[in-house]
């Protein structure tokens, strides 16, 4: 039948159609496996798929021991629970419960299982709607002898080529501090190598051990501080990458959170927006203050959307729903959206260890995809695993 269909036809229809359905449609010719498999192809499956309201979700299943992955359907900025998912399956066991999500861009999730403490592990790469992954070869920087910690980010840039930035800041021997400007390592799906940036100048760190990016404009963004006395009196602020220039640049907080510690903060994206949670405490989260930045990098564009109040066993905000509404992991209760107009709370029977939950949007792709034309360091890196 498709002798009959003129090529450009062809690729017109398959370029609409979900990504099990290419997988399966790959087995029907030769010519279909090379047009679905090509990098034309992908790219051009990725930038057509629009926004699909689809959130990839991560729970610790506390009965089983296990995380577990699922898709959640959503309509109108509303989700209906787990009956809405779809479950994914996960191809790893972590060895420290469960492991950390760096990020997540066009249907890939980069992975790492270090429970915020193990600088040494290994980084993966995972696309869930094609059941492949790839394992990072081994990071260039690695000061052994010398106490270090490690940020990450992730993220792709137009022409749809994903990174990882590798972050090394070293401590100081007499104050435990930490020694700026870091050292840097950019890692490229592609190529398969990690490359060393030199002439980096960033004062700023990153917050060690809790940090959590957010990735904008194709821009990572981490939180940060710089010390400004003797006193350990720090600034607040945000640090970014912008991953096709790879350079980094700085964001300002409002100046009613510069002041403030940063290690009671969380970043988001907010709809096209960043944004900023502020708790009230670290000890206790009784409530916390949403954060909202109107116009990307002007800082007087801030604005405090609405407060959380008054929560019994609030662990954290997971994320953030197209309808405005807050994800909430609570203690004993599992997730909830918190709708900050009504000020009520909808249990949404998806439970887990609190600290557990990770949301973020998702797109499927083809990309990682067997038999798809990569370079060789990738295809060669593409068979390393990591042991269930």
């Amino acid at each position: 039948m498709s002798d009959f269909i003129p090529t450009d036809i062809l690729i017109e229809i398959l370029l609409k159609l979900p990504v099990k359905s290419l997988i399966r449609f790959t087995t029907v010719a030769k010519s279909w496996r090379s047009i679905i498999t090509s990098r034309t192809f992908i790219d051009s499956h990725i930038s057509g798929g629009g926004n699909n309201h689809t959130l990839l979700l991560r729970r610790y299943d506390i009965s089983d021991k296990l995380e577990h992955y699922s898709l959640l359907k959503t309509t109108k900025g509303v989700i209906f629970g787990r009956n809405s998912s779809s479950q994914l399956v996960f191809p790893f066991k972590s060895q420290n419960g469960y492991f950390r999500i760096v990020g997540c861009c066009d249907g890939l999730v980069c992975l790492l299982d270090d429970l915020f403490v193990n600088c040494s592990s290994p980084i993966v790469i995972w696309n869930p709607s094609v059941r492949n992954h790839i394992v990072l070869p081994n990071t260039t920087i690695n000061p052994k002898e010398v106490p270090h910690i490690v940020a990450l980010g992730f993220g792709g840039v137009a022409s749809h080529v994903h990174k990882v930035v590798r972050l090394v800041y070293c401590r100081k021997t007499e104050d435990f501090g930490f020694v700026v400007p870091p050292l840097v390592e950019i890692y490229s799906v592609g190529t398969g190598k990690w490359k060393k940036i030199s002439g980096v100048d960033v004062r700023l760190r990153v917050l060690e051990y809790m940090w959590n990016q957010a990735f904008l404009n194709g821009v990572v963004h981490w939180l940060a501080y710089e010390p400004i006395d003797e006193n350990k009196t720090t600034r607040g602020s945000i640090l970014s990458f912008h991953m096709g220039e790879e350079v980094f640049g700085e964001v300002a907080l409002p100046d009613e959170l510069a002041s403030e510690s940063v290690t009671s903060f969380c970043i988001f994206v907010i709809g096209e927006s960043l944004g900023i949670v502020k708790y009230d405490g670290e000890a206790t989260r009784q409530s916390c203050d949403v954060w909202f930045m109107k116009e990307y990098g002007v800082k007087e564009s801030w604005i405090k959307l609405y407060r959380i109040g008054m929560l019994e066993h609030l662990e954290k905000v997971v994320g953030f729903l197209e309808s405005g509404e807050a994800l909430l992991a609570l203690m004993n209760i599992g997730l909830v959206a918190y709708n900050p107009f009504t000020m009520l709370t909808t249990d949404l029977g998806i439970d887990g260890a609190p600290r557990s939950f990770y949301v973020d949007n998702y797109s499927e792709s083809l990309l990682l995809l067997k038999g798809h034309v990569v370079g060789a360091a990738e295809e060669e890196s593409s068979v390393r695993r990591i042991e269930n």
